[in-house]
Protein backbone atom coordinates (compact mmCIF):
# COMPACT_ATOMS: atom_id res chain seq x y z
CA UNK A 1 0.00 0.00 0.00
CA UNK A 2 1.05 3.72 -0.54
CA UNK A 3 0.83 6.35 2.49
CA UNK A 4 1.99 9.63 3.15
CA UNK A 5 1.85 10.02 7.40
CA UNK A 6 2.73 13.89 7.21
CA UNK A 7 1.83 16.93 5.57
CA UNK A 8 0.05 20.43 5.88
CA UNK A 9 -2.46 22.13 4.25
CA UNK A 10 -3.77 25.58 4.53
CA UNK A 11 -4.36 25.60 8.36
CA UNK A 12 -0.70 25.69 8.60
CA UNK A 13 1.28 28.65 8.78
CA UNK A 14 2.94 27.58 5.87
CA UNK A 15 0.87 25.25 4.08
CA UNK A 16 -1.28 26.65 0.84
CA UNK A 17 -4.51 24.52 0.27
CA UNK A 18 -7.65 22.95 1.44
CA UNK A 19 -7.64 19.50 3.21
CA UNK A 20 -10.14 18.33 0.34
CA UNK A 21 -7.21 19.76 -2.45
CA UNK A 22 -4.58 17.92 -0.62
CA UNK A 23 -7.09 14.19 -0.16
CA UNK A 24 -7.62 14.90 -4.20
CA UNK A 25 -3.84 15.02 -4.82
CA UNK A 26 -3.84 11.54 -2.31
CA UNK A 27 -6.17 10.17 -4.45
CA UNK A 28 -4.56 11.02 -7.82
CA UNK A 29 -1.67 9.68 -6.33
CA UNK A 30 -3.39 5.90 -5.46
CA UNK A 31 -2.52 6.33 -1.82
CA UNK A 32 -4.47 3.80 0.67
CA UNK A 33 -3.84 6.29 3.73
CA UNK A 34 -3.12 10.00 3.88
CA UNK A 35 -2.97 12.29 7.24
CA UNK A 36 -2.96 15.83 7.33
CA UNK A 37 -0.66 16.89 9.98
CA UNK A 38 -1.00 20.33 10.80
CA UNK A 39 2.21 22.63 12.69
CA UNK A 40 0.92 22.62 15.85
CA UNK A 41 4.37 25.03 16.92
CA UNK A 42 3.89 26.33 20.44
CA UNK A 43 7.63 26.20 20.55
CA UNK A 44 7.55 29.36 18.74
CA UNK A 45 5.94 31.23 21.57
CA UNK A 46 9.39 31.38 23.28
CA UNK A 47 11.43 31.59 20.49
CA UNK A 48 13.69 35.20 19.89
CA UNK A 49 12.19 36.44 16.86
CA UNK A 50 9.06 34.10 15.74
CA UNK A 51 7.18 34.31 18.54
CA UNK A 52 4.70 36.00 17.03
CA UNK A 53 4.07 32.91 13.95
CA UNK A 54 0.79 32.37 13.21
CA UNK A 55 -0.33 29.32 15.58
CA UNK A 56 -2.98 26.46 14.57
CA UNK A 57 -6.76 26.93 15.42
CA UNK A 58 -7.44 23.52 16.94
CA UNK A 59 -10.85 23.77 17.17
CA UNK A 60 -11.53 25.35 13.42
CA UNK A 61 -9.27 22.70 12.10
CA UNK A 62 -10.32 19.59 13.48
CA UNK A 63 -14.45 21.26 12.88
CA UNK A 64 -12.87 20.74 8.75
CA UNK A 65 -11.64 17.55 9.50
CA UNK A 66 -14.84 16.06 10.81
CA UNK A 67 -16.50 16.85 7.82
CA UNK A 68 -13.82 15.71 5.75
CA UNK A 69 -14.02 12.46 7.28
CA UNK A 70 -17.67 11.64 6.54
CA UNK A 71 -16.55 12.12 2.98
CA UNK A 72 -16.06 8.66 0.58
CA UNK A 73 -12.73 9.01 -1.21
CA UNK A 74 -12.23 6.00 -2.69
CA UNK A 75 -11.00 4.07 -0.04
CA UNK A 76 -8.57 6.12 1.21
CA UNK A 77 -8.25 6.30 4.54
CA UNK A 78 -7.84 10.05 6.23
CA UNK A 79 -6.15 10.47 9.47
CA UNK A 80 -6.24 13.60 11.35
CA UNK A 81 -2.84 14.25 12.98
CA UNK A 82 -0.75 17.35 14.08
CA UNK A 83 3.06 18.00 14.25
CA UNK A 84 4.22 18.87 18.04
CA UNK A 85 7.15 20.92 17.64
CA UNK A 86 9.23 20.05 20.84
CA UNK A 87 10.13 22.84 23.47
CA UNK A 88 10.50 21.75 26.91
CA UNK A 89 8.76 24.97 27.95
CA UNK A 90 5.73 24.06 26.00
CA UNK A 91 5.15 20.80 27.05
CA UNK A 92 2.22 21.54 29.99
CA UNK A 93 0.00 23.21 26.91
CA UNK A 94 0.66 19.99 24.78
CA UNK A 95 -0.24 17.78 27.63
CA UNK A 96 -3.31 19.28 28.58
CA UNK A 97 -4.50 20.29 24.55
CA UNK A 98 -3.35 17.24 22.81
CA UNK A 99 -5.97 15.06 24.87
CA UNK A 100 -8.70 17.00 23.86
CA UNK A 101 -8.84 15.40 20.44
CA UNK A 102 -9.20 12.24 18.55
CA UNK A 103 -6.04 12.48 16.56
CA UNK A 104 -5.24 9.55 14.44
CA UNK A 105 -1.13 10.44 14.39
CA UNK A 106 0.67 12.97 16.30
CA UNK A 107 4.46 14.06 15.39
CA UNK A 108 7.03 14.79 17.39
CA UNK A 109 9.33 17.17 15.68
CA UNK A 110 11.93 19.95 16.20
CA UNK A 111 12.17 22.91 14.81
CA UNK A 112 13.84 25.35 17.34
CA UNK A 113 16.27 24.80 19.25
CA UNK A 114 16.67 26.95 22.98
CA UNK A 115 14.47 29.74 21.07
CA UNK A 116 16.48 29.90 18.14
CA UNK A 117 15.31 28.82 14.63
CA UNK A 118 16.55 26.15 12.65
CA UNK A 119 15.15 26.95 9.69
CA UNK A 120 16.92 30.33 9.01
CA UNK A 121 20.67 30.94 8.57
CA UNK A 122 21.09 32.95 10.71
CA UNK A 123 21.00 30.01 13.47
CA UNK A 124 24.24 28.86 12.23
CA UNK A 125 25.95 31.90 11.78
CA UNK A 126 29.46 32.20 13.87
CA UNK A 127 28.92 28.40 15.41
CA UNK A 128 31.09 25.65 14.82
CA UNK A 129 29.13 22.83 13.39
CA UNK A 130 30.04 20.66 17.22
CA UNK A 131 27.98 23.34 18.64
CA UNK A 132 24.85 23.00 17.11
CA UNK A 133 24.86 19.32 15.78
CA UNK A 134 25.46 18.52 20.00
CA UNK A 135 22.91 21.01 21.18
CA UNK A 136 20.22 19.39 18.49
CA UNK A 137 20.84 15.81 19.07
CA UNK A 138 20.52 16.44 23.18
CA UNK A 139 17.37 18.52 22.45
CA UNK A 140 16.05 15.71 20.24
CA UNK A 141 16.91 12.79 22.86
CA UNK A 142 15.17 15.12 25.70
CA UNK A 143 11.70 14.85 23.13
CA UNK A 144 11.45 11.63 23.39
CA UNK A 145 10.33 11.90 27.08
CA UNK A 146 7.84 14.00 27.02
CA UNK A 147 4.49 13.20 29.08
CA UNK A 148 1.65 13.58 25.95
CA UNK A 149 0.99 11.14 23.91
CA UNK A 150 2.60 10.87 20.09
CA UNK A 151 3.77 7.98 17.27
CA UNK A 152 6.09 9.20 15.04
CA UNK A 153 9.23 11.16 15.73
CA UNK A 154 9.56 13.59 12.63
CA UNK A 155 12.73 14.46 10.16
CA UNK A 156 15.35 13.21 12.23
CA UNK A 157 18.11 15.29 11.02
CA UNK A 158 15.97 18.43 10.72
CA UNK A 159 19.00 20.39 10.88
CA UNK A 160 20.86 19.28 8.00
CA UNK A 161 17.92 20.74 5.57
CA UNK A 162 19.37 24.55 6.06
CA UNK A 163 22.79 24.52 7.44
CA UNK A 164 25.66 25.31 5.06
CA UNK A 165 28.84 23.36 6.85
CA UNK A 166 31.14 21.61 4.27
CA UNK A 167 30.24 18.29 5.24
CA UNK A 168 26.19 18.11 6.59
CA UNK A 169 26.25 14.67 7.74
CA UNK A 170 24.93 13.70 10.93
CA UNK A 171 26.51 10.53 10.09
CA UNK A 172 30.03 11.32 11.53
CA UNK A 173 31.91 9.76 14.21
CA UNK A 174 32.05 12.04 17.00
CA UNK A 175 28.20 12.15 17.17
CA UNK A 176 27.22 8.17 16.33
CA UNK A 177 26.90 7.42 20.11
CA UNK A 178 24.27 9.90 20.66
CA UNK A 179 22.67 8.67 16.87
CA UNK A 180 22.70 4.84 18.96
CA UNK A 181 21.15 5.94 22.07
CA UNK A 182 18.53 7.95 20.22
CA UNK A 183 17.43 4.78 18.12
CA UNK A 184 17.82 2.69 21.30
CA UNK A 185 15.45 5.14 22.86
CA UNK A 186 12.69 5.34 19.68
CA UNK A 187 12.66 1.29 19.34
CA UNK A 188 12.35 0.95 23.58
CA UNK A 189 9.69 3.33 23.38
CA UNK A 190 8.16 1.53 20.08
CA UNK A 191 7.79 5.10 18.27
CA UNK A 192 7.76 4.82 15.09
CA UNK A 193 10.25 6.92 12.41
CA UNK A 194 9.81 8.44 8.72
CA UNK A 195 11.54 8.88 5.51
CA UNK A 196 10.78 12.29 5.48
CA UNK A 197 11.46 13.42 1.52
CA UNK A 198 10.77 16.81 2.23
CA UNK A 199 14.41 18.38 1.66
CA UNK A 200 16.00 19.80 -1.60
CA UNK A 201 19.66 19.92 0.11
CA UNK A 202 21.96 19.14 -2.94
CA UNK A 203 23.92 16.19 -0.79
CA UNK A 204 20.40 14.66 1.08
CA UNK A 205 17.47 13.14 -0.34
CA UNK A 206 15.55 12.00 2.38
CA UNK A 207 15.42 12.29 6.35
CA UNK A 208 17.36 10.95 8.05
CA UNK A 209 20.03 9.75 6.58
CA UNK A 210 19.86 6.36 4.97
CA UNK A 211 23.10 5.13 7.28
CA UNK A 212 20.69 6.22 9.98
CA UNK A 213 18.27 4.00 8.75
CA UNK A 214 19.95 1.75 8.75
CA UNK A 215 21.52 1.52 11.62
CA UNK A 216 17.53 2.17 13.53
CA UNK A 217 17.18 -1.34 11.41
CA UNK A 218 20.13 -3.38 12.56
CA UNK A 219 19.18 -2.40 16.44
CA UNK A 220 15.99 -3.63 15.65
CA UNK A 221 13.74 -1.14 14.84
CA UNK A 222 10.82 -1.77 12.49
CA UNK A 223 8.23 1.01 12.99
CA UNK A 224 8.73 3.15 9.79
CA UNK A 225 6.34 5.52 7.47
CA UNK A 226 6.98 7.15 4.39
CA UNK A 227 6.18 11.15 5.02
CA UNK A 228 6.17 13.69 2.00
CA UNK A 229 5.67 16.55 4.49
CA UNK A 230 4.06 18.16 1.66
CA UNK A 231 2.75 21.71 1.86
CA UNK A 232 1.26 22.01 -1.05
CA UNK A 233 -1.12 19.21 -3.49
CA UNK A 234 1.35 18.26 -6.01
CA UNK A 235 3.66 17.70 -3.19
CA UNK A 236 1.37 14.98 -2.03
CA UNK A 237 3.57 11.49 -2.48
CA UNK A 238 6.93 13.31 -3.44
CA UNK A 239 9.71 10.75 -3.95
CA UNK A 240 7.83 7.92 -2.25
CA UNK A 241 9.33 5.36 -5.48
CA UNK A 242 12.67 6.31 -4.01
CA UNK A 243 11.53 5.92 0.07
CA UNK A 244 9.84 3.06 -0.88
CA UNK A 245 12.93 1.36 -2.24
CA UNK A 246 15.54 2.32 -0.09
CA UNK A 247 13.06 1.15 2.94
CA UNK A 248 12.90 -2.52 1.03
CA UNK A 249 16.80 -2.16 0.13
CA UNK A 250 17.55 -2.32 3.87
CA UNK A 251 14.99 -4.77 4.84
CA UNK A 252 12.11 -3.34 5.88
CA UNK A 253 8.78 -4.71 4.48
CA UNK A 254 6.02 -3.05 6.11
CA UNK A 255 4.89 0.46 6.91
CA UNK A 256 3.28 1.55 10.13
CA UNK A 257 0.77 3.91 10.34
CA UNK A 258 -1.49 5.22 12.64
CA UNK A 259 -5.22 5.16 13.15
CA UNK A 260 -6.76 6.96 16.95
CA UNK A 261 -2.70 6.24 17.66
CA UNK A 262 -2.99 2.31 16.92
CA UNK A 263 -0.75 1.38 14.80
CA UNK A 264 -1.42 -0.68 11.83
CA UNK A 265 1.31 -2.12 9.41
CA UNK A 266 0.47 -2.37 5.67
CA UNK A 267 3.20 -4.07 3.19
CA UNK A 268 5.44 -2.00 1.38
CA UNK A 269 4.38 -1.69 -2.32
CA UNK A 270 6.16 -1.95 -5.32
CA UNK A 271 8.34 1.21 -5.56
CA UNK A 272 7.74 1.27 -9.14
CA UNK A 273 4.17 0.79 -9.60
Amino acid sequence: MKVDSHSHSKYSHDGRADPLKMLEAAKAEGLGYYAVTEHLDRDYKYCRKERFLKQLNLPRYYKRVEKLRSVDFGGIYFAFGVEAAYCEKATPWYEKELKKYDFDVVINSIHTIHGGDAYFGRFYRGREQDEVYNEYLDLLAESLKVPYHYDIVGHIGYITRYCDYPNVSLVQPQYLDKIDALLKEIIARDKCIEINTHIRHPLTEFLPERAILERYYALGGRKITFSSDAHVPSDVGAKYPLAARVAKDIGFTEWTVYKRHIPVTVPIDDPES
